[in-house]
Order: structure tokens, then C-alpha cells, then sequence
């Protein structure tokens, strides 16, 4: 992470955006003190996996055991209780 003078913001925004965008956080200063962080936005695009690496991921992964208690109760262990279609 960087940090850049507000005053060096405004005369070099092009600069600093370029910086940003290549993956590296700034931090904004004012009178020294930093006041804001600037950084990429991530792509609103879909991210393909292949099947390799999607099993990877799954196979090393676990789900939060809280969490999975929590689906358990709400789940149950039937479906007799959802109305019919």
C-alpha cells in the first residue's frame, strides 16, 4: 500500500488511478493524516473455473460447522411439513 497526499491526488489522478488499477491500495492523506483508501474494483464479470480446480476447491474446503447446524435445524430431516404443490 501506498500513501499520496491529497494535493498529489489531484495533480496526478491519472497516475495514482493507474496505480490502482495494476492492484495496489492507496491510502489518502491529508496534513499527513490518512483519511480514505482508494483500491480496484473487482470484475462484475463472471469468473469461469475448470472442473479441476472447482473439485479442488470443494475437496479442501469445509462449510462452518455453526452454520451447518443451523441449515440442519432449519432443514429437518423430512419434507412432510412443505405444502403440496
Amino acid at each position: 500500500m501506498i500513501s499520496v497526499a491529497s494535493r498529489d491526488l489531484r495533480n496526478h489522478t491519472a497516475e495514482v488511478l493507474r496505480t490502482v488499477a495494476e492492484g495496489t491500495r492507496v491510502t489518502v492523506t491529508v496534513n499527513g493524516a490518512p483519511v480514505a483508501e482508494i483500491s480496484a474494483v473487482r470484475s462484475s464479470r463472471a469468473t469461469f473455473l475448470t472442473k479441476a480446480d472447482l473439485v479442488r476447491i470443494v475437496s479442501t474446503s469445509r462449510a462452518d460447522a455453526g452454520l451447518a447446524h443451523v441449515l440442519d435445524e432449519l432443514a429437518g430431516e423430512t419434507t412432510d411439513d412443505l405444502d403440496a404443490l
